[in-house]
């Protein structure tokens, strides 16, 4: 019976994540450059929190630090699924989505290498703008209202190979090679009291970035862990625009939907040459944390890291708010309690992380930035003795924007769940 009402309740959340993600729009940080990217907002995974380098999902074991990887006692599958809030303090408007935030495969090889491969968003760019400013002007006797509509939508995921190596008892070694790839597409829309003109077109995305990572063993109870990323192929752009049609159907797409036809036909034009669009983003950057053990199950974390993107966004790509972040300078400090193995106890099943984190967003103007200013709390849940876990984490933020007076409000619930098992082992037969 509890199993059937755990599964109910973790159903029920999914299910009302799912029509958040339908029934609204997302957040201001979707208009700057190439989107929101997921790792300047929240939490990337339920099992880790609010670190990236230091250890939370295990007592020794990061699932976002490959060079933590080897530590795991078994071969590990972690979903983490992830439903986010943006609201603005003195507003009604309400902007929510929901989505498959990690999901990662991670293999030991005997305690002393491994490797995992990972899928996960990298950034969103689901836009509507709509121009408040109607204009009304007099033609041929009569008289007609103008307004204009952008929209777009699409992304980028994120496809990691990742290992890592035992050097020694102090030091380790770890490695990500990361696939970008995605697509964009928008509609610049003129209406004409009722008839609209749509200039559509598409972008295509692709980039590989690179991780190396170093973990030490200072002493038995004090790690330090650092990452270093570059690109190895800053992302690239193939731009496609379509012909410039009427829709006399209204349904937004160039085709021969009945009772009215778009002019003109579809089948009479041709798109136009694509156009390559490169370095529209090349980050490169490197973390730094610290992991101080208070007792065998208890660790208090420091990270920081910094950053830079060296993208040079041409005009083709449409930007609602003309800018772009180029620079972000993030610390976390994180608290965690690992449950304990051998204890049959309920209570030292659970495992406990709360953390509280910065970001410091520059723009491309070099003038202005965003801060961000936000705290976690998560508990996880393990049962079988291949230590299968369940993690739920929720993030509350302060976000706020040198243009408006208004503070963002970012709220973000992960549930996630991580399943172990002995793989490439050869069974002894009965």
């Amino acid at each position: 019976l509890e199993w059937k009402s755990s599964m109910w309740l973790i159903n029920t959340i999914i299910s009302l994540f799912l029509l958040l993600s339908i029934g609204l729009a997302q957040g201001r940080m979707n208009a700057f450059g190439l989107g929101h990217y997921y790792h300047n907002q929240g939490i990337r995974n339920a099992a880790d929190g609010i670190t990236n380098l230091t250890p939370a999902f295990q007592d020794n074991v990061s699932l976002s630090n490959p060079s933590t990887w080897h530590y795991l006692d078994f071969t590990y599958l972690s979903l983490s699924y992830s439903g986010n809030n943006n609201s603005m303090s003195n507003s009604t408007l309400l902007n929510g989505y929901s989505s498959l935030s990690n999901a990662i495969w991670i293999v030991p090889i005997k305690s002393k290498s491994s490797l995992g491969i990972s899928l996960a968003p990298y950034s969103d760019q689901r836009i509507s703008v709509t121009d408040q400013d109607t204009a009304v002007f007099h033609a041929f006797d009569d008289t007609l209202n103008v307004a204009r509509s952008f929209d777009r939508s699409g992304g980028m995921m994120s496809f990691k190979v990742g290992s890592s190596y035992l050097l020694s008892d102090m030091l380790n070694l770890g490695m990500t090679f990361n696939i970008l790839f995605g697509s964009s597409r928008q509609n610049e829309v003129i209406n004409f009291g009722g008839s609209a003109v749509v200039q559509s077109s598409r972008m295509r995305f692709y980039g590989i970035l690179n991780e190396f990572f170093i973990s030490i063993s200072l002493r038995d109870n004090l790690k330090v862990f650092s990452s270093y990323t570059y690109s190895i192929k800053p992302l690239e752009g193939v731009y496609e625009e379509k012909h410039l049609f009427d829709d006399a159907n209204g349904n937004g797409y160039h085709d021969f939907y009945t009772p009215y036809y778009d002019f003109p036909f579809p089948d009479s034009v041709s798109a136009e040459p694509e156009v390559r669009l490169p370095n529209l983003y090349s980050p490169i950057g490197y973390n730094l944390g610290l992991s101080q053990f208070i007792n065998p199950r208890t660790s208090l974390a420091f990270e920081f890291g910094v950053i830079n993107d060296d993208a040079k966004i041409p005009d083709r790509v449409y930007i609602p708010l003309d800018n772009w972040i180029t620079r972000t300078n993030t610390a976390h400090i994180s608290f965690s309690r690992y449950p304990n193995d051998l204890s049959l106890n309920l209570s030292d099943k659970l495992s406990f992380k709360f953390g509280l984190t910065y970001y410091n967003h520059t723009l491309n103007d070099q003038k202005s930035s965003i801060t961000e200013v936000g705290g976690s709390l998560g508990i996880g849940f393990v049962f079988k003795p291949v230590g299968n876990q369940i993690d739920i984490n929720y993030y509350l933020g302060t976000r706020e924007y040198p243009d408006i007076a208004d503070a963002e409000l970012v709220q973000q619930v992960q549930i996630g769940i991580s399943l172990a098992d002995l793989w490439f082992v050869k069974r002894r037969q009965k």
